[in-house]
C-alpha cells in the first residue's frame, strides 16, 4: 500500500482540521503542516446542536502538542515562498517539501483601510497583544468597521473614548438588519440599567446596614440597648428593600461585568429626516459616526501645518499623535486606529512563479474550488477563508468567512483528498466517511453577541432576496409581503429574545434567533424539509404555541 504525503499550508482552523481529519482517515500516510507560527488553532468542546449546527471553543496549542497527539503529523515553522506545480514541491525558507497532495489553507488577512504605523488590524494572537499594549496608554481610539470584530471591540474596550466610523445607517449591518440591531441594543440598555439599579440597591443596603451597626454601637456605648425583638424588627425593616431588576431574567444573563461593567449604554432613538433610519447613542465614551468612511490620516506634524485640522477640532486641545478625517468632514485626534473592515483571502503565495495564472482565482483573489474542494490544478485543494466555493446549488447556503465554515471545509477537504487517494484501490470501500457535502446544504452558524445566543439559519437576513421591507414592530408578531411572495414574520420580547423567519412561497428559507428560543432544531428541519407553512401564517411565531408539537 502506497504511503502518500499530504502537505497543508496554514495552521488555522481549516488547516489543522484538514490535517487532523486526514490523519484520522489515513493514519499510515504522512501529513506535514507548514505554519508561519508555532501556535496553532485547535477546536475543543464541540457540542452538536442539531444536524448542521454545532458550537465549539477555539484554543491555541503549541505545534509540539499537535505532533504528540498525532504521530503521523509533523509541523514545520516556516514562511512559504512559492509552489512548484510541475514538480509538486512547496518552497520555503526552511527548504523544499515534496507532496502527493497539497491543501492550501492559508486563511485571510485584515483588509486594512490604509497603511499607517498608527493603524492596526485584528486577526491573530499577535495583533491582540499589540492592541492590549497600545490600549494601556490610550485616551481615544478610532474604530473603522461594522462587523463582528467591531461590535465585540466596542463592548470590550474600557476606560477609553471611542470614535466609531461605520459606512452603514445602523449598527451591526454585517450580521443584522436594523430591526434586529435595534432589539440587541435596546435589550442591552435594559440589562445594563437593571444591573446598575441592582448595584445601587445593594450599595444602599450596605450603607444602611453600616449606619445601623454604627447606631447600635453608639447606643451600646451610651447604655441604650434594644431588646432582641426590637433588633429583629429593625433588621427586617432595613433589609426589605427590593432587589427587583428591570430585566426579569437578569440572573441568567452573561452580559454582566465581565465585558461591559464600565459601560452604561444609553440608547436613544434619533430621527434622521433624510433616511428615516433609527440611530443609537451609547454612553459618552462612544461617538458613532454613521454613513462614513476613513478619508485621510494626518500625523501630529501635519496637524501643526494644516489649518483645516486646527479649525475643525473645536475645543479639543489635546495634542494627539494622529488625526483622522472622515468622509463627512469631521476630524478627530486619537492615539491609534483599529481597522475592523473584514478580511481578504491570503493567496499571495500563488503570485510567485505565475501560479495565479494557472490556479483560478475569484475577483477578490480567493482560490476557486470545485465540489470536491479541488482547485484547477490536479492534486491541489483548498479550504477556509482563502478559498471560494461557487459550486453549491443550495438556495439556502452561502459562503461566509466564519470559524464554523472553516472547520467544515477543512474536514470535508480531508475527506475529499482521502477519497481521491484510495480511488480504484482495495481500500476504497473501507475508508470512513466523516463528512459529506450535506453540510453545504444549509447555512448555519451559532455565535454570541452581547451575551445573547445568536443562531443564523439559511437566508437569515434575506440574502439575495432584495426584501426592502420596512418592519415596524410593537413587540407583536408582524409581517410584510412583497411581490415575489416572500413573507417575513418577527417576534420580539425586549431583553429576552428576537425571532425572525423568512418564507418564500410558503416555505421557510431563513431564520434569525437571538436569545434562548429553543427553536433552532425545529426551524432547521423546516428549512431542510421545505414543508408548506402557508396555512399557519404568523401563528408559526405564537409564543403560546409549542411549534415543535406541529412538526414532530
Amino acid at each position: 500500500m502506497a504511503i502518500n504525503q499530504l502537505i497543508v499550508i496554514g495552521g488555522g482552523i481549516a488547516g489543522l482540521t484538514c490535517a487532523e481529519s486526514y490523519s484520522h482517515l489515513k493514519p499510515n500516510d504522512k501529513v506535514t503542516i507548514l505554519s508561519c507560527s508555532p501556535i496553532l488553532k485547535t477546536v475543543c468542546n464541540v457540542q452538536k446542536i442539531s444536524k448542521v449546527l454545532e458550537s465549539f471553543d477555539v484554543f491555541e496549542s503549541q505545534f509540539t502538542d499537535i505532533e504528540f497527539k498525532n504521530p503521523n503529523i509533523s509541523v514545520i515553522i516556516c514562511d512559504v515562498d512559492s509552489i512548484d506545480i510541475n514538480n509538486r514541491i512547496v518552497k520555503t525558507d526552511k527548504g523544499n517539501f515534496k507532496y502527493d497532495y497539497l491543501s492550501i489553507c492559508s486563511g485571510a488577512k485584515p483588509n486594512l483601510v490604509k497603511e499607517s504605523p498608527y493603524l492596526i488590524g485584528i486577526r491573530d494572537t499577535e495583533t491582540i497583544v499589540d492592541l492590549k499594549n497600545r490600549l494601556s496608554n490610550a485616551k481615544r481610539i478610532v474604530i473603522i468597521g461594522n462587523g463582528g470584530i467591531a461590535l465585540e471591540l466596542i463592548h470590550e474596550i474600557k476606560d477609553c473614548q471611542i470614535i466609531w466610523s461605520i459606512k452603514d445607517k445602523h449598527i451591526g449591518n454585517a450580521f443584522f438588519d436594523k430591526d434586529a440591531a435595534d432589539f440587541l441594543f435596546r435589550s442591552k440598555q435594559i440589562i445594563d440599567d437593571g444591573v446598575k439599579e441592582q448595584k445601587q440597591q445593594q450599595q444602599q443596603q450596605q450603607q444602611q446596614q453600616q449606619q445601623q451597626q454604627q447606631q447600635q454601637q453608639q447606643q451600646q456605648k451610651e447604655g441604650i440597648l434594644l431588646n432582641e425583638d426590637e433588633l429583629i424588627a429593625k433588621n427586617q425593616n432595613t433589609s426589605s428593600q427590593s432587589n427587583s431588576s428591570l430585566y426579569k431574567n437578569e440572573s441568567g444573563s452573561a452580559l454582566g461585568p465581565q465585558w461591559y461593567s464600565k459601560y452604561n449604554f444609553k440608547t436613544t432613538d434619533q430621527y434622521n429626516k433624510n433616511n428615516q433610519e433609527k440611530k443609537y447613542n451609547f454612553n459618552e465614551n462612544v461617538n458613532i459616526q454613521y454613513s462614513t468612511f476613513l478619508d485621510e490620516i494626518y500625523s501630529n506634524h501635519d496637524k501643526k501645518l494644516n489649518l483645516e485640522i486646527i479649525n475643525n477640532n473645536g475645543d479639543d486641545k489635546e495634542d494627539w499623535p494622529i488625526y483622522v478625517k472622515l468622509s463627512n468632514g469631521n476630524i478627530f485626534g486619537c492615539n491609534f486606529i483599529i481597522s475592523a473592515t473584514g478580511v481578504i483571502p491570503n493567496s499571495t503565495i500563488l503570485t510567485k512563479d505565475n501560479n495565479n495564472k494557472i490556479i483560478k482565482l475569484s475577483n477578490e483573489g480567493a482560490i476557486i474550488v470545485d465540489e470536491q474542494m479541488k482547485t484547477s490544478v490536479d492534486r491541489i485543494y483548498s479550504a477556509g477563508d482563502v478559498c471560494s466555493i461557487e459550486w453549491s446549488e443550495s438556495e439556502v447556503w452561502f459562503q461566509m468567512r466564519l470559524w464554523s465554515q472553516a472547520r467544515t471545509q477543512g474536514r470535508y477537504t480531508a475527506q475529499c483528498i482521502a477519497n481521491e487517494s484510495v480511488k480504484n484501490t482495495p481500500q476504497q470501500d473501507n475508508l470512513d466517511q466523516i463528512c459529506t457535502n450535506f453540510e453545504f446544504e444549509l447555512f448555519a452558524h451559532a455565535t454570541k453577541f452581547f451575551g445573547f445566543k445568536v443562531i443564523m439559519l439559511g437566508l437569515y437576513n434575506g440574502q439575495g432576496l432584495n426584501l426592502n421591507l420596512n418592519l415596524n414592530n410593537n413587540n407583536n408578531n408582524q409581517n410584510e409581503e412583497n411581490q415575489d411572495n416572500i413573507k417575513v414574520y418577527t417576534r420580539e420580547i425586549i431583553g429576552e429574545q428576537y425571532v425572525k423567519v423568512i418564507l418564500k412561497n410558503g416555505r421557510l428559507i431563513g431564520s434569525l434567533l437571538i436569545g434562548d428560543t429553543d427553536l433552532e432544531e425545529t426551524f432547521e428541519n423546516l428549512i431542510l424539509n421545505q414543508i408548506d407553512l402557508s396555512r399557519y401564517g404568523a401563528e408559526i411565531l405564537n409564543p403560546e404555541i409549542d411549534i415543535e408539537d406541529y412538526f414532530d
